[in-house]
């Protein structure tokens, strides 16, 4: 069975239609790219896959499941998203901000221990964002910026990740690099990755 798969989707805003007649079935260890010009649909088909638009037609599944009716904690621990463009709370430290990955995986006045601590550490060592982890979030660079929401995804422990071009805002060697990661942990970790 497909971890993710999409059947004869439509998605738009209002009345209008942006992408239609998607079908696909992506597995575990898959890494697909979504390229088109801007204005394509591209970010619009991760938001029908995360939910955050629910479809015109068809039906996104996830383990075979609608997306609709999974709840929302329980998605948070299935899928991550790198959106394009994150709004960051600039007051909390660099390592606050790859923590919050975990939140999904924490109860109901439950705080962070140190499985939690290990694995943003580690979030933040392959996304080479350790020596940022007592800076302001505020102070940081686009392209730094834009690493820390990979690492909090990764902190996030899920199967899926969704990424809408992750790489816009980093430099080349950068781009290289976490391209090469994503890959890396599709192949390795089993993750599952749809990238804009």
């Amino acid at each position: 069975m497909a971890l993710l798969e999409l059947e004869d989707i439509a998605l738009g805003y209002g009345s209008h239609v942006v992408v239609s007649s998607i079908n696909l079935e992506v597995a575990l260890g898959e890494m697909l790219g979504l390229i088109g010009p801007n204005g394509s649909g591209k970010s619009t088909l991760l938001k029908g896959v995360s939910h955050v638009l629910t479809p015109l037609s068809g039906r996104v599944l996830i383990k075979g499941r609608d997306v609709a009716t999974i709840p929302r904690s329980e998605l948070a621990r299935i899928l991550a998203v790198v959106p394009q463009n994150a709004v960051l709370p600039g007051a909390f430290t660099a390592f606050e901000m790859v923590l919050m990955g975990r939140t999904p995986h924490l109860g109901l006045f439950r705080f962070e221990g140190h499985e939690d601590i290990n694995i943003t550490w580690q979030a933040m060592a392959v996304t080479q964002t350790q020596y940022l982890a007592d800076r302001r979030v505020g102070e940081l660079s686009g392209g730094e910026r834009q690493r820390l929401i990979i690492a909090r995804a990764l902190a996030q422990e899920t199967e899926l990740i969704l990424l809408d071009e992750p790489t816009a805002q980093l430099d080349i060697n950068y781009q290289i690099e976490i391209l090469d990661l994503i890959k890396e942990l599709c192949a390795e970790e089993g993750l599952m990755a749809v990238a804009a």
